[in-house]
This record gives C-alpha cells, sequence and structure tokens, in this order.
C-alpha cells in the first residue's frame, strides 16, 4: 500500500512538472486542396517541360556530380568546416533522448572519437550498401535543443545531416577512434556514417558501377533483392543503379521489370556486385522524361509520407523531398534549400507585397521545375487553384501564438497546399506565421 502511494505520488508530480514544459500544439490546419500532384499544371499531360538537349546536358551534369567522389585523391573540405558541430555546439545547452541536459563531457567525447588533429586518416572510394544516416558527429545518439521552446526537441535531432541511399558513391577521409564510423564526402553532403553501411570500392567494381545506363526508383520502399534471394537495401526515390539488364530498346522490358547491379559488402569490407530484379512499375530507365504526368506521378507517391529532419528513420525534410524527385529526371539539386534556391533562374521577392509575389509566381512559374524559398524551407510550385499558386512541400508545422505563447500547429508530412495554409487556425502566427509573408526567391531549373 505503501510503495503504491508513492507511485501515484511521483506519477501525479511527473505529470505536472511535464506539463510545465511542454510546448504548446495546435490542431493541425485543414487542406483543403485535393492531394493530387497532377491536377493543377493545366499542361498537356505528355509536354516536354525540357527539351532533350537541355535535359541531356543536365543529365551529364548529374552523372559527373554523383561519381566526382570517386575521382577525389584529398577532401574537398578543411577540418574547421568538417568538425563544425563540435565548435558549435561548444556553448550551447545540449539535450538527449531523455530529454536531459547531456554535460561538456559528451562533446568532449565526441572530440576524442572524431580524432580532429588526425584528419584526414583516409582516402578510399566507398560505397553505401544500405540506406544510411549521414551524422555530424561519430554517433547514434541524438542531441536537441532545449525541448521546452516551439520548434525544437524532437524530431530536430542536429546531428542528423542527410539521408544516404544505398548505391551511393562516397570518398572517405576519416575514421573513427573506435573504427565504427567513417567520414565520408558524397555529391551532395558529407558526415559520419557507420563503417558496416559502407563497402570498400576498387577498379573493377567502378568500372561496373560506372556504366552508360542507369535505372531510377519510382517508389518508395522496394526491396531490393539479389540472385541469390538475399535481402541488399530498400530502394526510394532518389536512387540510380546501373543497369545489368533489359535496359532501353529491348522490346518489352517494361513488361518484365528491370535488372538492377546492387552493390553489397564482403567480409573484408570490399564492394561486390549483386544483381537484383525490380518489378514492373518500381523502376524506369533514367532519366525518365520530365513530362507533368511523369514529375506528378512520382511527386503523387511522396504525398502523406511523414517529415524526417535530414533524412531521420528514412523520411524525408523538405529539400530531400525536392532533391530526390528531380533526380529521376536526371536534375541536381545540393541537399540545403538555401543552396538549391540558388541554382536556375533565380527571381527575388523580397520587396514585393503579398499579391506582388503570388501574381509574379503564377506569371513566370514553370510547374514541377520552379522551386519557392523561405529561409530555411523549400517548396515545389506544381501550378494553381483559383488564382492561387499551388506547391508540394514537405513540412514539420505552421508557427501558432495564443496568449504570447509560441506553438506549432503540426503537419508532419508532404502535402499539397497553397502558399497561405493554417488560414483556419485562429492562433495562427501573423504575419510570421503565414509562409507567404517570408517568402523571398523563387527559382527556375535546371
Amino acid at each position: 500500500m505503501r510503495r503504491a502511494a508513492f507511485l501515484t505520488i511521483l506519477l501525479a508530480t511527473l505529470l505536472v512538472l511535464g506539463t510545465g514544459c511542454a510546448v504548446r500544439q495546435s490542431s493541425a490546419p485543414r487542406l483543403p486542396l485535393v492531394q493530387d500532384a497532377g491536377a493543377y499544371h493545366g499542361l498537356p499531360g505528355d509536354a516536354r517541360l525540357m527539351s532533350p538537349d537541355i535535359q541531356a546536358a543536365a543529365w551529364s551534369d548529374f552523372l559527373a556530380r554523383h561519381f566526382d567522389p570517386w575521382d577525389r585523391v584529398r577532401p574537398e573540405f578543411p577540418a574547421e568546416k568538417v568538425f563544425w558541430g563540435l565548435t558549435v555546439f561548444a556553448d550551447r545547452p545540449l539535450f538527449g533522448e531523455n530529454v536531459l541536459a547531456r554535460g561538456p563531457e559528451w562533446l568532449a567525447a565526441m572530440a576524442d572519437a572524431s580524432r580532429v588533429g588526425e584528419y584526414p586518416s583516409l582516402s578510399r572510394r566507398a560505397v553505401s550498401v544500405v540506406n544510411t544516416s549521414m551524422r555530424v558527429l561519430p554517433t547514434d545518439k541524438p542531441v536537441f535543443l532545449d525541448p521546452s521552446q516551439a520548434g525544437e526537441g524532437f524530431p530536430f535531432d542536429y546531428m542528423q545531416n542527410s539521408l544516404v541511399l544505398a548505391g551511393t558513391p562516397l570518398y572517405a577521409t576519416h575514421e573513427s577512434a573506435d573504427r565504427a564510423w567513417i567520414l565520408v564526402e558524397s555529391r551532395f553532403a558529407y558526415g559520419w556514417v557507420r563503417a558496416t553501411d559502407i563497402a570498400w570500392v576498387n577498379d573493377g567494381f567502378a568500372k561496373r558501377f560506372r556504366a552508360d545506363t542507369y535505372a531510377a526508383v519510382v517508389r518508395d520502399g522496394v526491396s531490393l533483392v539479389d540472385q541469390d534471394g538475399i535481402f541488399r537495401c530498400t530502394g526510394a526515390i532518389g536512387a540510380l543503379l546501373p543497369l545489368a539488364g533489359n535496359a532501353p530498346g529491348d522490346g518489352d522490358a517494361a513488361d518484365k521489370g528491370l535488372t538492377v547491379v546492387v552493390p553489397a559488402r564482403d567480409d573484408q569490407g570490399r564492394a561486390v556486385v549483386k544483381l537484383a530484379h525490380i518489378s514492373p512499375g518500381d523502376a524506369e530507365p533514367a532519366p525518365l522524361p520530365p513530362t507533368p504526368d511523369n514529375f506528378a506521378r512520382l511527386a503523387g507517391r511522396m504525398i502523406g509520407e511523414p517529415y524526417g529532419w535530414g533524412g531521420l528513420y528514412g523520411d524525408r525534410d523538405c529539400s530531400a523531398t525536392t532533391m530526390d524527385l528531380m533526380a529521376a529526371f536526371g536534375i541536381f539539386l545540393p541537399r540545403n534549400s538555401s543552396q538549391q534556391a540558388k541554382l536556375g533562374w533565380v527571381t527575388p521577392l523580397e520587396h514585393g507585397d503579398e499579391q506582388a509575389k503570388k501574381n509574379l509566381l503564377l506569371e513566370e512559374g514553370v510547374p514541377f521545375l520552379t522551386l519557392v524559398r523561405k529561409p530555411g524551407h523549400i517548396m515545389l510550385y506544381i501550378g494553381s487553384e483559383n488564382g492561387q499558386p499551388v506547391v508540394l512541400h514537405t513540412v514539420w508545422g505552421l508557427k501558432t501564438r495564443r496568449n504570447g505563447v509560441e506553438g506549432r500547429a503540426v503537419i508532419g508530412r508532404t502535402v499539397i497546399t497553397t502558399l497561405e495554409p493554417g488560414a483556419d487556425l485562429e492562433d495562427l502566427a501573423r504575419p510570421d506565421g503565414v509562409l507567404l509573408n517570408s517568402v523571398n526567391s523563387f527559382n527556375t531549373l535546371p
């Protein structure tokens, strides 16, 4: 009895304490638009949005960037950039997975694990053999900023840099003290990955993998099983793999599916070639024709998928969605939204009022090729509805404010909205919670 009473009091105390530090969240905003990526562009479905010559040039540039890590003989980035996490977080309160503060000894241990003074300790070609998380420091443990603040805490793990899809060429530059982590560079980002998630590439493997024809995975969650019946990795939109059979021109290849090269890791950590057959509809010869129908089909398969900060849990954030979608069409995008917003033909919107911003985007935007940017967020323009620009984006939430307390109306997934979602929310923070208010540019690719 005495123990039960104690537990009851303890539980009540924890609930009170938890309530005091909780971040207020509003109801999710309504999504009045039809969640159909092909419903807004108003173009012939088979119209080419890029000429063959322009797409061919974009594809050539994409492949050069994709395989550039294998051509490097020294790191692209100096130590002060590579180990930025050790300095940026040095004077900030950090919190762990238990929502308790991490002491300075935690970051000191990370510095020891990173072997900063010995960088670079490697110069080797590698390839990811599974979908893997690229981390800021060599650890799976999360780092959160103050969870009691709106827009912090879960899911914003500041150790998460990006998701790296299976089959991505990498350049390994450094090894952690325990040899469990490898620092790598890819076409779009750099960071630490698990040593067992990559394999070392020799000339023979590189020649086989650096092929003339490729398949683009066009659906998430595709199980890639090799010719021996062994599961190797999961394919996702954004993944490109060399074709090994049923290449374009094979007649009824589309009805048979495609055979692709998938990388595997042998017991010495070396990359070996395996073949996997992908069912019809799960992969197509790359790059895909840049038509509204094709863009809408792939984008539609992303709608409703959960938000994943930095690719956490294999999900996407805003810039990963745009990067992965464009990859299937042979268009290179960097990983960071601010860098994506600098590509192509850029139109500044910093000085226009809200209606002027919308009018200019409607006049000059190209559905599926125009990116719309606000600081910290990127969206894909896909057309219009009743005179309003319509965008597809992966978004965590909208800023709210009630009685001076800031919160979030969580969306937490990939959605189609106008540039003014959440207008139905009484506590939407105005004007800073309205996306359109902070949109400052759009840019048209490639």
